[in-house]
């Protein structure tokens, strides 16, 4: 498909992705600038711009399109004996090869191009893209990334499909199509993607699929591909809260812009599905470069079955539960007030597991009436995040993420979950402060915020274990009870404060001088006894079903809450009867 066969939005799409490629091109050294790093310049967005270039086809724009896919070919590790040889570097400026992905994200980009609009290009630069692409399928092959990286797994199972296809070699073909049945039945097996319901890495997975089903030559590989699209997308359905325009939690992996509800690549394809502006509205909540992916958006044709689109577009009342795996427990309350959902651990890759700090372990999104429309409440483990009360962020980036740091375990009924938090292993890395943030996004603008019962007026204000904190905001009441950390030092252990346009309850491990902490540094070892403690309880019930504010703050005081120790085992209980919600982990181990 080229863009003069494309429909009203996705010619808005194409156009919209063209214009911001267009003005990050930089003609001194024929290349995209990146979005989040203006001083620097990668390949795989400069062969996108090349191929917008060649789709237009007007005066000059072939040779200038010929001319930025050879300079971004140019940035393939080529020398001898190197251990990344036909990898790409990810910037320009890179002297070397940083990042493993580049590999694929410019092979998917040249797939794209070649298969679209490959019959602009002159022969002398086919065969240019034809000896980068068999270097870098040697590549890929070596790395064989693990099929636990969703996104990356399936792009070098489009790529290989695709780009063998066009190479005519069968033998890059043919592991592409072998991957694909591997990662289908593990997929299915485990009952969701193990990059689960990511507002990024979902719609990579999507893209991928949909663009082997409209291409494999195999018509067997693009019924696979085509029944594993509608299977994410199925998977990410469930967890979309309609009156928000947000992809609720738990998510695998979620970047700043994506935890704050700002334009992803998600938002992007289904707003070329739905249509519906607010996918691509901006927030206050987040201020760095946000939609990505519109070209290849614009160009692609989905398949999202029936029953997801129904739960893209309606308000909904349903409770979820998935399994990611044996050990991955997904829970999601959704009705039209609000959607929470936690994870019951954290995210890893690989075997073993490599931890990734990008997941949301427990996160909320809500309607509010005036823009943008929604409030959110996430939490994340700091390590040297800085003194409590003051600003964490003034000096960084205003799109940089904030990574969760600790390891978690939690239990969710409906509304009221119990989230608990320790360390992951510091090494011999000096350390002045830990500590669990819940931060909230919007509470502070309208909401009736009371502290212990008193109410918040700003500034920064200490509390004492078993104090909530009450939120009335939109249609729900929100109450957060922290639980009593394990204390590493002097000071307070809880605090509720700003944080620049955030309000954040902090509860605090240790805030103090640099020291290492021997009996942390590996959670093992001779001075080990358990993890660190941490947590909160958090219940968030639609307004319908209290009377009052403050029928509800008597519920939250009058649930019993226990949080005791029997050895080395934690036991948390919340509620009594079949309301009561129980976690149980070992401090040791770490098993539920």
């Amino acid at each position: 498909m080229r863009s003069d066969n494309l429909d009203t939005r996705s010619r808005q799409l194409f156009d919209r992705g063209f214009r911001d490629l267009e003005t990050r091109f930089d003609p001194e050294v024929s290349l995209v600038r990146n979005a989040f790093q203006p001083d620097r310049h990668q390949p795989h967005p400069s062969i996108w711009y090349a191929y917008c270039l060649l789709d237009r086809d007007g005066e000059g724009d072939v040779s200038l399109a010929e001319q930025i896919i050879l300079r971004a070919l140019d940035l393939q590790e080529r020398r001898g004996g190197d251990p990344l040889g036909g990898n790409f570097r990810w910037f320009l400026e890179d002297e070397v090869v940083t990042d493993l992905n580049a590999c694929q994200f410019v092979l998917e980009a040249l797939v794209h191009l070649l298969l679209r609009v490959g019959d602009r290009l002159s022969g002398e630069t086919k065969e240019c893209i034809f000896a980068s692409m068999k270097l870098a399928f040697c590549e890929a092959e070596r790395l064989d990334v693990n099929w636990t990286y969703t996104n990356i797994y399936l792009l070098d199972v489009q790529n290989s499909i695709l780009g063998g296809r066009l190479l005519a070699v069968d033998a890059v073909r043919e592991r592409g199509e072998d991957r694909l049945h591997a990662w289908a039945e593990r997929t299915k097996e485990a009952g969701a993607p193990h990059e689960f319901n990511s507002p990024t890495y979902s719609a990579v997975q999507i893209n991928a699929l949909a663009a082997i089903a409209q291409f494999a030559e195999n018509e067997a590989i693009g019924k696979l591909a085509l029944e594993m699209e509608q299977f994410v997308w199925r998977h990410v359905a469930r967890y979309w809260h309609a009156p928000t325009m947000q992809l609720g939690g738990p998510h695998s992996r979620a970047y700043r812009r994506d935890v704050t509800g700002a334009p992803g690549f998600l938002k992007v394809v289904l707003y070329k599905l739905h249509g519906d502006p607010r996918l691509l509205a901006k927030t206050p909540y987040y201020a760095g470069p946000d939609s990505e992916g519109e070209v290849m958006v614009a160009l692609t044709p989905y398949h999202c079955p029936p029953e997801a689109e129904q739960m893209f577009r309606e308000p909904a009342t349903r409770d979820v539960r998935e399994q990611a795996g044996r050990e991955m427990r997904l829970t999601a309350r959704i009705r039209p007030e609000f959607s929470l959902g936690t994870m019951s651990r954290p995210y890893g890759v690989g075997k073993p597991p490599e931890p990734w700090p990008m997941h949301d372990s427990c996160i909320l999104y809500y309607p509010k009436p005036a823009p943008p429309g929604y409030g959110v409440l996430y939490c994340r483990y700091r390590i040297n995040a800085g003194p409590v009360g003051e600003p964490s962020r003034e000096s960084a980036p205003p799109w940089l993420d904030i990574w969760d740091d600790g390891v978690f375990r939690t239990a969710q009924i409906g509304g009221r979950a119990i989230v608990a938090y320790g360390l992951s292993p510091r090494g011999q890395r000096p350390i002045d402060s830990l500590r669990l943030d819940i931060r909230l996004s919007g509470a502070q603008d309208g909401g009736d915020i009371l502290v212990d019962g008193r109410l918040y007026e700003g500034g920064a204000i200490k509390m004492e274990p078993a104090e909530a904190v009450t939120i009335v905001d939109g249609d729900v009441y929100i109450g957060i009870v922290p639980l009593d950390p394990s204390r590493l030092g002097h000071g307070p252990s809880l605090i509720f404060w700003e944080d620049g346009r955030e309000l954040v309850a902090s509860i605090v491990n240790y805030e103090g001088p640099p020291k290492v902490f021997w009996e942390y540094r590996s959670l093992t070892g001779p001075f080990f006894k358990g993890n660190v403690k941490n947590g909160f309880a958090l219940w968030v019930a639609s307004r319908g079903d209290f009377d009052t504010a403050e029928s509800f703050r008597a519920a939250l005081r009058e649930t019993p809450l226990s949080d005791e120790m029997t050895g080395s085992v934690r036991r948390i209980e919340w509620g009594t009867g079949s309301e009561r919600l129980m976690l149980e982990y070992d401090l040791k181990e770490l098993r539920l």
